[in-house]
């Protein structure tokens, strides 16, 4: 539900598939948006939902069966765009099997979440794809760090790292190799796992 409502307050239009009789009830009655009572690993469901004409379908239950047939089923219907949440991450290979685009476990996630925070203070709004390949992280830039005062082109950055956006007093600043970083800017790094902590490093209060 909590998806559904951050898709339709960013001007997203969500179909929302919900086999539980009671619960698809309380969704249509709570949210502006259809929602279909019935199965996502049913075809029949699936086109109820239009989901041929659809961007992006998200299988977000807890079972990976439905989730693996409700991706089967969308990339045969031609959905351009699958993103599946994979209980048991053994299995993620057998969804990308079937063309899903995106996989996502919720139990390696929290793990790599908690590894961050207990390796690496200060790092905020993880995410993180193909386990610990990629991640995307915010720092903030601490007074007496590394980044404090110096412009983008300044740092080394590790080479599988960059420098995504900076937010500065509530306001977006496109990084530009001669934006300077100032003490209090949240910085959002990418690339690969290892580069993207090395750098965190340097946005950090030195000593």
């Amino acid at each position: 539900m909590k998806l559904a409502e951050r898709l339709l307050n960013t001007g997203h239009e969500p179909t929302i598939v919900e086999e539980g009789e009671k619960r698809a009830q309380t969704l249509a009655s709570e949210l502006d948006a259809l929602v279909i009572h019935g199965s996502g690993s049913n075809l029949d469901v699936l086109k109820d939902a239009n989901a041929e004409k659809t961007d992006v379908l998200a299988a977000v239950t807890g079972s990976d069966e439905v989730n693996f047939m409700a991706c089967k089923l969308a990339k045969e219907a031609g959905v351009p765009r699958v993103i599946t949440r994979v209980n048991d991450s053994q299995q993620a290979d057998m969804f990308k099997d079937v063309g899903a685009d995106v996989t996502i476990s919720p139990i390696d996630a929290s793990i790599i979440l908690f590894e961050r925070a207990i390796t690496g203070p200060g790092v905020y709004g993880m995410l993180s794809w193909g386990g610990s390949e990629a991640d995307v992280i915010e720092v903030p830039v601490d007074e007496g760090s590394e980044a404090a005062g110096k412009l983008i082109e300044e740092l080394d950055l590790p080479g599988l790292c960059t420098i995504s956006l900076i937010t500065r007093d509530s306001e977006l600043v496109l990084p530009r190799g001669k934006t300077q970083f100032e003490e209090g800017d949240r910085v959002i790094l990418a690339g690969k796992s290892e580069d993207v902590i090395s750098a965190a490093e340097m946005f950090r209060k030195e000593g």
